[in-house]
């Protein structure tokens, strides 16, 4: 995406998440070089970017956004490579190469995953103390445990595993399962960037009712991309979703009705963002960029 202040916290989330790695103390050569892998070359670094733009709105340290935005991108590194293995989705390729357990060996994607976990919660602690007050810390890292945890990812992730084979899936159920899956991080990037800065009411009711929808919808566009795109595209088989025998938005509704569906909802998300004015022209901007991903148009995946 061509925006110069997205372009600029890129930029500055590769060099500290690089630096904290780097940093991490990580006695076994060949769990670094994975976990190295896992995280480099980044695909969107959406997660991080909503971290910044966000935090930028409520007068956040930028310090402590460089923290957060390296722990969740940690946390969703991690959730790839357990989500990639052969007992969960099965793939072997992610954003154009061999998948981590391909890579190096279905032990060490365990460990790395295992390890990426502790990680991200050993940034929050260390770095968030230097900028932020005690009871601001622990709030932070318990918004990304139940985020990550059994509150929130991973039992999304074993309902995905569980149910999404049963013909009797419904919308909302389908919509709760990747609210824990796929939301929980969405939301938990809004909350930990508002938790370290001083937002008002409003600011705060709007971002999270964007992050709610934008947590939705994104699994739609990864259904519509994983039934719809080609794999050249993706960086990733398609159709693996089909192949698992798992119900999706895209086998509840026909192409056209999805994107519909699609496009009501990044209009919900855009109107949730309305009542804050010109503070949020950049992450309307990417909530936009966002939306065409649907579509395939250059770079966006």
């Amino acid at each position: 995406m061509n925006n110069p202040i997205i372009e600029k916290y890129v930029a500055r989330h590769e060099i500290a998440l690089r630096k904290l790695i780097d940093q991490a103390d990580i006695p076994v050569a060949k769990l670094k070089e994975a976990i190295l892998y896992s995280l480099f070359p980044g695909g969107k670094r959406l997660r991080p970017i909503l971290v910044y733009l966000c935090g930028e709105l409520v007068q956040a340290n930028p310090i402590a956004l460089d923290t957060l935005a390296a722990a969740i991108e940690i946390i969703h590194c991690y959730s790839l490579v357990h989500d990639d293995l052969p007992a969960m989705d099965n793939d072997n390729f992610r954003r154009g190469r061999p998948t981590c357990h391909r890579a190096f060996d279905e032990a060490t994607a365990i460990l790395v995953g295992d390890g990426m976990q502790g990680l991200a919660l050993d940034v929050l602690l260390t770095h968030l103390p230097l900028v932020l007050p005690p009871d601001t810390v622990i709030q932070i890292t318990r918004e990304l445990i139940k985020a990550s945890g059994l509150a929130g990812m991973v039992s999304g992730q074993s309902l995905d595993l569980s149910e999404l084979n049963q013909a009797h899936i419904t919308e909302n159920q389908l919509q709760r399962i990747h609210g824990l899956k796929t939301g929980s991080l969405f939301c938990a990037c809004i909350n930990m960037a508002l938790q370290s800065g001083q937002p008002d009411e409003a600011t705060s009711q709007s971002l999270r009712q964007f992050a709610n929808v934008l947590g939705v919808v994104f699994q739609m566009q990864d259904d519509y991309l994983d039934r719809y795109g080609s794999p050249s595209a993706l960086g990733k088989n398609r159709a693996s979703d089909e192949e698992n025998q798992k119900k999706t938005f895209a086998s509840l509704f026909d192409k056209q009705k999805l994107l519909y569906l699609i496009d009501e909802c990044y209009n919900v998300a855009n109107g949730a963002l309305e009542g804050l004015g010109e503070r949020t022209t950049v992450l309307r901007e990417l909530t936009e960029y966002l939306h065409q991903r649907t579509k395939l148009r250059g770079n966006l995946l």
